[in-house]
């Protein structure tokens, strides 16, 4: 069994928040936003299975449709949230104040192929460091490295309780996932979800029906079809690849054999912008995206079920946070105005 300790992390936008200013300008003080309960009541249970998966239940297994809008939603939120509750143990979070972007949507057969990355660095098995795209330096990170020792040890309890009280939720794709019991970071979940350990197991577990489904897309007569229309127009290029998954794992054992070379740069890259081309001219990742979500209604009976209560809570918690960012909204307005 696999236990992963996942915490915030003050690089990402998801994790990281900043304080909701309250201003007092010209003897007028700012509206504040309503008071929020210690113990946010339980999300609504959700209605009895029907068998058959919602449209939310088939975007959140497969990450598509409106899943990344939705979940850009639940991010901001949960930087505001955050934000505010930081705020209170006298530290803030530089980039809460920004919406969170929304994920890469899987519709976007551009962005999923990424050619000018292809172009740039191949799969990314011979290339330097250099050349690798890099995570940018969050706000977050510049705030942090600016504390003392002991300001960052008491920042981490704030965000994260004390060491070692952590949540154990089970079903996910890595086995045992510990999160977070006490702190900001859990309060905010808790806020949204009602609960941190529900607000876990739905941003966890389906990431396993969505590599369960991924496995199976091979076997579809639908993508077996775009496949051999991906075939011709690779060897039309001096290619012979059944699959395109097959073009990494025997470029690696290339590069293993026969070491770094500039031979093998200029290979790497043609190969992969082929396979790019050919993908894009193919439409392989709308197909295989249209195979998925066809393929939810085929998991089994218990993980439908599953899927469908998580879907259900994961609707409600994007209703309360819509809320959170009205309410923020309203309050920035009222602050502006004054």
């Amino acid at each position: 069994m696999v236990f992963l300790v996942v915490q915030p992390s003050r690089t990402g936008t998801r994790l990281t928040t900043a304080s909701l200013a309250t201003a007092v300008l010209a003897g007028c003080v700012s509206a504040q936003p309503a008071a929020r309960p210690a113990v946010p009541p339980p999300l609504p249970r959700p209605p009895a299975f029907t068998g058959r998966p919602s449209p939310s239940a088939v975007d959140l297994a497969t990450h598509s449709g409106d899943w990344p809008d939705t979940e850009r939603i639940l991010r901001t939120a949960l930087n505001r949230l955050v934000g505010d509750c930081m705020a209170e143990h006298g530290f803030r979070h530089p980039a809460g104040s920004a919406d969170s972007p929304a994920p890469r949507a899987p519709e976007d057969e551009r962005a999923a192929v990424d050619l000018p990355g292809r172009r740039r660095t191949g799969y990314g098995i011979a290339a330097p460091s250099a050349l690798r795209p890099r995570q940018p330096s969050s706000p977050v990170d510049a705030y942090y490295r600016g504390l003392t020792p002991d300001r960052r040890r008491r920042f981490d309890e704030a965000l994260n309780g004390p060491p070692g009280s952590r949540h154990r939720v089970g079903g996910t794709h890595w086995g045992d996932v510990l999160v977070p019991r006490e702190g900001c970071e859990a309060r905010g979940r808790s806020a949204l979800a009602g609960d941190g350990v529900l607000w876990a197991r739905i941003t966890y577990v389906p990431e396993k029906y969505d590599n369960d489904l991924a496995a199976r897309i091979s076997a579809h007569p639908a993508y077996r079809g775009v496949l051999e229309t991906w075939r011709t127009c690779m060897q039309a290029r001096g290619y012979r690849y059944s699959d395109p998954d097959d073009i990494v794992p025997a470029l690696e054992r290339r590069f293993r054999t026969a070491g770094p070379s500039p031979e093998f740069n200029k290979l790497e890259k043609a190969t992969a912008v082929a396979d790019g081309e050919c993908a894009l001219k193919s439409h392989v990742p709308a197909v295989a995206l249209t195979v998925q979500r066809a393929l939810v209604p085929e998991l089994p009976r218990r993980d439908l079920r599953t899927l469908a209560e998580l879907a259900h809570y994961r609707d409600e918690a994007v209703r309360r946070a819509r809320a959170v960012l009205e309410e923020t909204a309203q309050s920035s307005s009222s602050s502006s105005g004054s």
